[in-house]
C-alpha cells in the first residue's frame, strides 16, 4: 500500500466528457468520488438528480453522473453518484461541502446511502461512460507496476484488434473504509452491451489476439468482485 500512497502524490485533473460526446485525452490526472446508494426507484431518483443539480454545483465538479448495476448485484437498486474533479484536494474539499445525511427530504425518501469513496487513477483514463464491466482486484505491492502496464498493453491490443472505443482504467481508494481497503477497482468501458458482449464472444471463441494478455494480467491479481453497470454522465460542470 505504500506504492500506491507514492503513485497517489504523483498524479492530478480527470477529463470531462464533452457534450459533444468527443472522446478527450487520456490521463492519470485528477480523481472522482462516488457515493454507493440503493435506490427502490432508480429511473425516478435519476430524474430528480437531473432535473436539480445543485448538489454538484457545491461540490465544485467538472462533471457528474451516475452508474447503475445491471449484474452482479449486492442488493437491490445498486447504483453510486460519481462526481469528477481536477485533482484529489478539490475532491476532498468537494466532499466538506455537501452532506448528503442532509439532504433535501426528497432525495432521502428515494435512495439509501451506503458509503462513499475517494479514487485517483493510477493508469491513463479518460471519462466517457457507457457499459463498464467493474473489477475489485487485490495486487500484491511488488505486482502493482507490472499489473498497470498490463492494463495499459491490454487496452492497446484490444484496440489494435479493431475495437478503438475500448478502454479502462486503474484506481485506487481514498478513505473507501473496509469496504474498498486493499483492492484496486478497475473498469473497462466499451459504448454499450454489444460492444462488450463481441470482446467476450471473441476470447471464448478463441479468436482473440489479445486473450493472452488479459490471462497474464489476470494471474498478478485475485479478483474479488465482478459487475457490470451502465453509467451515463448527467452534469457537465458550469
Amino acid at each position: 500500500m505504500k506504492k500506491l500512497i507514492l503513485l497517489l502524490i504523483t498524479t492530478l485533473s480527470v477529463c470531462v466528457f464533452s457534450a459533444h460526446h468527443e472522446s478527450p485525452p487520456m490521463t492519470t490526472d485528477g480523481a472522482f468520488t462516488t457515493l454507493m446508494v440503493a435506490a427502490p426507484d432508480i429511473e425516478k431518483y435519476t430524474k430528480t438528480l437531473r432535473n436539480n443539480t445543485s448538489a454538484f454545483q457545491t461540490t465544485g465538479t467538472t462533471g457528474a453522473g451516475i452508474c447503475v448495476t445491471n449484474s452482479g448485484n449486492d442488493y437491490l437498486g445498486q447504483m453510486m453518484v460519481w462526481s469528477a474533479f481536477p485533482d484529489v484536494a478539490s475532491a476532498l474539499v468537494g466532499g466538506t461541502k455537501y452532506d448528503p445525511q442532509k439532504a433535501p427530504r426528497v432525495y432521502a425518501s428515494l435512495r439509501e446511502i451506503k458509503y462513499g469513496v475517494t479514487w485517483k487513477p493510477l493508469t491513463p483514463f479518460r471519462l466517457e461512460p457507457g457499459y463498464e464491466r467493474v473489477q475489485r482486484i487485490k495486487v500484491p505491492a511488488e505486482n502493482l507496476q507490472a499489473f498497470n502496464e498490463g492494463i495499459n498493453k491490454l487496452e492497446s491490443a484490444i484496440n489494435a484488434a479493431g475495437h478503438p472505443n475500448f478502454f479502462n482504467g486503474v484506481f485506487v481508494q481514498i478513505g473507501g473504509g473496509s469496504h474498498e481497503v486493499e483492492t484496486l477497482m478497475v473498469r473497462s468501458i466499451t459504448r454499450d452491451a454489444n460492444s462488450m458482449g463481441v470482446l467476450f464472444d471473441d476470447y471464448f471463441a478463441g479468436g482473440a489476439t489479445w486473450a493472452s494478455q488479459y490471462d497474464d494480467v489476470m494471474k498478478l491479481g485475485e479478483v474479488l468482485s465482478d459487475n457490470m453497470e451502465i453509467c451515463e454522465q448527467l452534469y457537465f460542470g458550469g
